[in-house]
């Protein structure tokens, strides 16, 4: 049994296979190391990009992602941004890879340089680091390792690990008080000129919210968040952290203000707060801008909600890039992507046909499509 699964011949799915390969590639027999390595060996690396994405995916299976000669740069690149992966194939990666665009993706993951110093100094130590990436480790080693405040955010992520959730809450509020809008105000993160009436109209509409703090299981996942965020190219700040993980224990109502009234920093954050009427109220800030809307439409973790309302929004889909985005995202409801694939040129629609990270439906739809205008 154990050399049918090395050899692949077990019905299972891609990720079991997967898993059972690499398992079997340490196994005492030799017969079945062998095998289970020249199957790995016939394995499309690409074959496993929803599985790099996975919130939930086998710590193991993301490690050996990670570290896989075959696999392509945009498959590392996304195994790099799940919170699961572990810390210590983070900082292999660091020391022997030669490709400074994934050495610079590693040392945009504050979280792992923070919990894991020794991947700070893998990239520095990396002679194919680039510029950008050694400025964001030094950064980090400077702000959270060799000053006064980087060693209480330290010990608030040992306190965190070791207490659970509450003692994260209790961490959170001491390091900042937001006790309301004049602190949101003096803390930058609400525009002026505002009116109240918008929050007020959404409340009516999809309303009332709840105004309790939320469980932690409802909390957002605020250093996971940032480095997402630090990674499309919004400035954010070290010394806001705190901030927003104050923002994580607001209640929905006064996480639904902020997002209506809140600065481009805080949209962007909220937009990807798991509950729908929070981050759907994003939409409904009226400093908004396209090239936000353009953002949010590729970022693959908002909710479907969000990119169901972009597309339903006239004003927004005459733009090209937020159509093309959709139809790219793998979270755009199916029937929302489908209403624009005649509109994508046909040299996207080549790309779209190719790209197995989509529904398989968009997929064929633009693979026919193509065909048809190239008359083939």
């Amino acid at each position: 049994m154990k050399l049918a699964a090395a050899r692949g011949l077990l019905p299972l799915s891609n990720e079991e296979l997967l898993e059972s390969v690499v398992t079997l590639s340490s196994d005492a027999s030799d017969a079945v190391r062998q095998a289970a390595t020249a199957t790995l060996d016939t394995l499309d690396p690409e074959a496993f990009a929803n599985l790099a994405s996975q919130k939930e995916a086998n710590a193991e299976l993301l490690g050996f992602l990670c570290l896989w000669p075959r696999a392509g740069r945009e498959l590392v690149e996304a195994v790099i941004f799940n919170r699961a992966t572990p810390d210590a194939a983070l900082m292999q990666l660091a020391s022997h890879t030669s490709n400074p665009r994934i050495i610079e993706a590693i040392s945009l993951k504050q979280q792992s340089l923070i919990r894991s110093p020794e991947i700070i100094e893998a990239i520095l130590a990396n002679p194919a680091r680039s510029l950008e990436a050694e400025r964001n480790a030094r950064e980090v080693k400077e702000e959270f390792f060799e000053k006064q405040f980087g060693a209480r955010m330290i010990a608030g992520e040992q306190k965190a690990r070791s207490d659970a959730s509450h003692a994260a809450e209790a961490e959170a509020r001491d390091t900042v008080k937001v006790g309301g809008i004049e602190d949101l105000i003096r803390l930058g993160l609400v525009e002026d000129g505002i009116d109240d009436s918008l929050v007020t109209d959404y409340e009516q509409e999809y309303g009332p919210f709840d105004m309790r703090p939320p469980s932690p299981d409802e909390q957002m996942n605020i250093a996971q968040t940032v480095t997402e965020v630090f990674t499309e190219g919004t400035e954010l700040f070290i010394d806001r952290i705190p901030v927003f993980q104050r923002i994580a224990l607001m209640s929905i109502k006064e996480r639904v203000m902020l997002a209506i009234k809140g600065t481009r920093e805080a949209r962007m954050i909220l937009v990807r707060d798991a509950n729908k009427m929070v981050a759907g109220a994003v939409l409904r800030n009226p400093r908004l801008t396209e090239n936000e809307v353009e953002t949010i439409s590729s970022i693959k973790t908002v909710p479907e909600e969000v990119l169901r309302q972009i597309g339903y929004t006239r004003s927004w889909t005459r733009n090209y890039v937020v159509i093309h985005n959709l139809i790219r995202n793998p979270r755009t409801p199916i029937a929302t992507g489908l209403n624009f694939i005649n509109r994508i040129q046909t040299r996207d629609l080549r790309v779209l046909s190719q790209n197995k990270n989509i529904p398989d439906v968009i997929r064929q739809t633009a693979n026919r499509l193509y065909l048809k205008r190239a008359g083939a």
